[in-house]
């Protein structure tokens, strides 16, 4: 009976930790943000990958202003976007990273030719913690990653179609110059 307890025990105490660190997750996102130039940080992700998702990237940069952003979480983000794309796609797939100035915003879209996923699951399960389409998988990278994006004041937009892939779009505030005050001289 002991060692029942125990083997109910154990996994729930980590799955009540989890849990802990979710909720203390959300209240310290965007503490450290700068502008910051999302080229880079796509950038600087692509080049902290394995050769395996490497030969499968295409990048089409835009010309961008910088957004103001926590780099470092921005880089998680992409580096689940893009750990999620190579998942879901053949060994010949391809994944296409685009960014893109539309004026009061900077975009950044991951878009694979994978498996795609069914309106059923992108209705109900897609942010969900703990849901998932992978095998092994804990569910919650897409939940940590729009938990991201609303601390950015951001969106992430998801499009995908069983069978012929997914498409994902983070969308930033951009950085706006500071306001000039003019200093007006009465004689």
């Amino acid at each position: 009976q002991k060692d029942a307890f125990q083997s109910v025990f154990d996994p729930a105490e980590k799955m009540k930790r989890l849990c802990n660190s979710l909720r203390t997750f959300s209240s310290a996102l965007a503490a450290d943000k700068k502008p910051a130039d999302l080229n880079q940080i796509v950038r600087a992700v692509a080049d902290t990958l394995n050769a395996g998702i490497s030969k499968h990237l295409r990048f089409e940069f835009g010309d961008l202003p910088p957004a103001v952003v926590d780099s470092e979480e921005v880089q998680r983000v992409i580096q689940n976007l893009l750990l999620n794309a190579r998942e879901a796609i053949a060994e010949d797939g391809n994944i296409i990273v685009r960014t893109a100035d539309l004026g009061e915003k900077v975009e950044v879209s991951v878009q694979d030719d994978g498996k795609g996923m069914s309106r059923n699951y992108m209705e109900k399960e897609l942010f969900q913690p703990f849901h998932t389409t992978k095998s092994g998988g804990l569910g919650i990278g897409l939940f940590q990653s729009k938990k991201i994006m609303e601390a950015h004041r951001g969106t992430i937009l998801v499009e995908s179609e069983e069978g012929k892939g997914t498409k994902v779009t983070l969308r930033f505030p951009a950085a706006k110059a500071e306001p000039q005050i003019s200093q007006i001289s009465q004689n």
